[in-house]
């Protein structure tokens, strides 16, 4: 009777000690990840954040993403207790990640990019106050942007104005903020005009709201 006391005693405190092993970024299992990765992207869908697509990133991205015990997610202040996803189930979801984005072909990611780029060209607005040039969804430069909105900000300071943030909407939200001429932007900003903007610059300045919205790889969350 010890003996087999002991021996349940050997097994309770065996699996105490896998229940507490770190993430392992070569462990899981891709099948269970998929079924997994439904609970991350129901509470994602509810708050208007990124599909969590495995063809977002490269494997190697996902990769990167998932280093050092998951170092980005934590960042980014996932409540993973709260859905009830452990270190196992983040495991299968990471190999579930890794290995589809990895069977994801250059073709493939091609056709999507250039359907993408297609959708956003016909959501191109009219002629704007400026050089008469149409506004462009899928043009613009973010690194150029970071300029135009840091002149923004100062005005906003200096007026007293609502500080804005790249992290403050989700990629198809800014997307939305921007169409139609600007329409939200101008009913935010009723002197707009005044400010005599050109449309490239309106241009660059979305694509760094993108580059840096809550749901992108990186968001900018402040000043």
């Amino acid at each position: 009777m010890k003996v087999f006391v002991s021996v349940i005693v050997a097994g309770l405190f065996f699996i105490g000690l896998q229940d507490a092993q770190a993430f392992d970024a070569k462990g899981g299992n891709a099948l269970w990840g998929k079924y997994a990765i439904q609970t991350c992207r129901s509470c994602h869908k509810e708050k208007g954040l990124t599909a969590l697509d495995p063809t977002e990133r490269s494997a190697d991205k996902w990769e990167e993403f998932f280093a050092d015990d998951y170092k980005k997610l934590r960042a980014m202040d996932h409540d993973f207790a709260a859905v009830g996803i452990n270190d196992r189930q983040l495991e299968n979801i990471h190999r579930y990640l890794v290995e589809t984005a990895s069977k994801g072909t250059a073709a493939g990611k091609s056709a999507r990019r250039t359907t993408i780029r297609s959708s956003k060209v016909k959501k191109t607005a009219g002629s704007v106050k400026g050089d008469g040039k149409k506004f462009d969804m899928a043009a613009g430069d973010a690194g150029k942007g970071r300029y135009i909105f840091r002149k923004c900000l100062s005005c906003h300071k200096k007026k007293k104005a609502p500080i804005v943030s790249p992290g403050d909407r989700t990629k198809k939200a800014w997307d939305r903020f921007f169409a139609n001429d600007f329409r939200k932007f101008k009913k935010a900003m009723p002197k707009f005009d005044t400010y005599k903007y050109s449309v490239s610059q309106m241009e660059h300045l979305h694509q760094f709201f993108r580059k840096y919205a809550l749901d992108a790889e990186k968001p900018k969350t402040c000043e």
